[in-house]
């Protein structure tokens, strides 16, 4: 992983919203330029160099799509456990494995989750 992305990443698991990020890096990118040195020679590892700014309260994109996919889960889970005293019985639909597709939804969220929150590029200061 660059720097960059793992300074990115670290930025948003950290809260900063997606308009300081571009800022942020557009600093270390300048400054890495000026003075033609690595920014982890010169900052030191993105996670400890993550750690010198304040908590933010905006969620990630990568946040957001865990949060669906676990709420998602959760409504199933309470479909299956309801759904015997309504007369439905929900092993029909998807067979005798009922919770397996919930943990499928969470698992493949909190994936998806990381993973976008990891590979998603930086937007430029300018579009932000």
């Amino acid at each position: 992983m660059t720097y960059e992305r793992d300074l990115a990443f670290n930025l948003r698991i950290r809260g900063i919203p997606e308009c300081e990020i571009a800022e942020i890096m557009a600093e270390v990118r300048a400054h890495e330029a000026a003075t033609g040195t690595p920014a982890k020679d010169e900052f030191g590892a993105a996670q400890e160099y993550a750690k010198q700014f304040p908590k933010g309260k905006s969620r990630s994109r990568g946040t957001a799509i865990t949060a669906v996919a676990v709420a998602a889960s959760l409504v199933y889970v309470l479909a299956v456990v309801v759904t015997p005293f309504l007369g439905v019985d929900i092993r029909e639909s998807v067979g005798p494995m009922t919770l397996l597709p919930a943990l499928a939804v969470s698992l493949g969220g909190v994936l998806a989750g990381f993973l976008t929150d990891c590979l998603r590029p930086v937007s430029s200061s300018s579009q932000a």
